[in-house]
């Protein structure tokens, strides 16, 4: 019983790590921006190729890159999410450079997992600190940092 436990946390945290990068790296290009409703010349992060990495607590999570069109840039501020949930944030702050967010995931089976995120962005780089609880209760951080490497998109 005693190796069990160990062996279960470590399964548990492989997977929930997993599901929070494919979560984070899915979510990336849906963040919102309140930058819409804004003047053109509030400016949160621009377009182009960006590398992204994940962790879970201090274990990496993954990497990845993507490319981020003008349409995503607009959406920086309204919250992460990804198709396999339905967000809803109470809290959605994108400005200043800052970013704040506070709501629930909600997956397919209408089970409820809380989440908040904060962090900082400049035109070419942010950091969001994410913590949340699983549908199961467990309490999980992760960290999401981006770079944007080029103005021009690499071809896939």
């Amino acid at each position: 019983m005693r190796l069990s436990a160990p062996v279960l946390l470590a399964s548990s945290l492989g997977a929930v790590g997993l599901a929070l990068a494919a979560a984070v790296a899915v979510a990336a290009p849906q963040i919102a921006s309140q930058a819409a409703a804004k003047p053109a010349a509030h400016v949160t992060i621009l377009p182009g190729q960006w590398v992204y990495s994940y962790r879970v607590g201090p274990i990496p999570a993954g990497s990845d890159d993507r490319c981020l069109k003008q349409a995503d840039v607009e959406q920086f501020a309204r919250g992460i999410c990804t198709r396999k949930y339905v967000c809803d944030y109470e809290t959605a702050v994108v400005q200043d450079g800052k970013v704040r967010l506070k709501g629930t995931w909600t997956d397919k089976k209408n089970r409820v997992a809380p989440v908040s995120a904060s962090g900082s962005y400049t035109p070419e780089s942010f950091r969001l600190n994410v913590q949340m609880k699983t549908i199961n209760g467990i309490p999980l951080a992760g960290v999401m940092e981006a770079k944007r490497v080029s103005a021009t998109c690499s071809a896939d």
